[in-house]
C-alpha cells in the first residue's frame, strides 16, 4: 500500500477479512480508493473533485470545539424567531468577500476547463485562476470568449511543451 499511497492520505476501503497480524482492507482501485480533497491555502478554500464528476467549492472551515450544536429548551426555541440571527450568529456565519471572491473565480475557472474540454486537475484549475488575477480578468469576464481563447492557448502551448520532451 505503500507504493500507492503516502502518509496522511485519506482513503476509502472496505474491510474484506480480520487476520492474526492485521485486517485486510480493499480499496476499489488507486482512482477511486483515494479521496480528492484539497485545501488552497493561497485562497482560504476547499475543493473537492469527485470520482462521479462533480467538483465541490468552498470555504475552508476549521473544525474547533465551538461547533458543537448548543441545545436549547423548547420554551427558547418557541421564542425565537426562525428567521432572525443574533450579530453573533452572523458573524460565525460570514464569508469575506475576498474569499467568496476566490470561490467564485475557482468556480469560474472549471467552468472554463470544462467547457473547452480540457482536463480538471487542481494545477490546471490553480493555473487557470492564476491567469485571471494575473491579466486582471474580472470574475464575470472569466466565462466570457477572450478569456477562453487565452486559457485555450496557453494549453496548446503546454501541450505542444510536453510533446517535445
Amino acid at each position: 500500500m505503500r507504493s500507492i499511497f503516502e502518509e496522511n492520505d485519506v482513503i476509502c476501503v472496505e474491510v474484506r477479512g480480520f487476520q492474526h497480524d492485521g485486517l485486510h482492507l480493499q480499496a476499489r482501485s488507486q482512482k477511486y480508493g483515494k479521496q480528492h480533497f484539497h485545501h488552497l491555502e493561497n485562497y482560504g478554500i476547499d475543493l473537492i473533485l469527485g470520482c462521479n464528476g462533480f467538483i465541490w467549492v468552498g470555504e475552508r472551515i476549521e473544525v474547533t470545539d465551538d461547533m458543537v450544536v448548543d441545545h436549547k429548551s423548547e420554551q427558547d426555541a418557541i421564542k425565537a424567531d426562525k428567521n432572525s440571527f443574533s450579530p453573533e450568529d452572523q458573524e460565525k456565519n460570514y464569508t469575506p468577500q475576498q474569499t467568496r471572491e476566490s470561490i467564485c473565480r475557482t468556480a469560474n475557472a472549471i467552468r472554463v476547463l470544462s467547457a473547452l474540454g480540457i482536463n480538471i486537475t487542481v494545477e490546471m484549475i490553480m493555473e487557470t485562476v492564476d491567469l485571471s488575477s494575473s491579466i486582471n480578468v474580472a470574475i464575470h469576464e472569466m466565462l466570457g470568449a477572450e478569456f477562453c481563447v487565452l486559457v485555450a492557448e496557453k494549453e496548446a502551448v503546454r501541450r505542444s511543451m510536453t510533446k517535445k520532451k
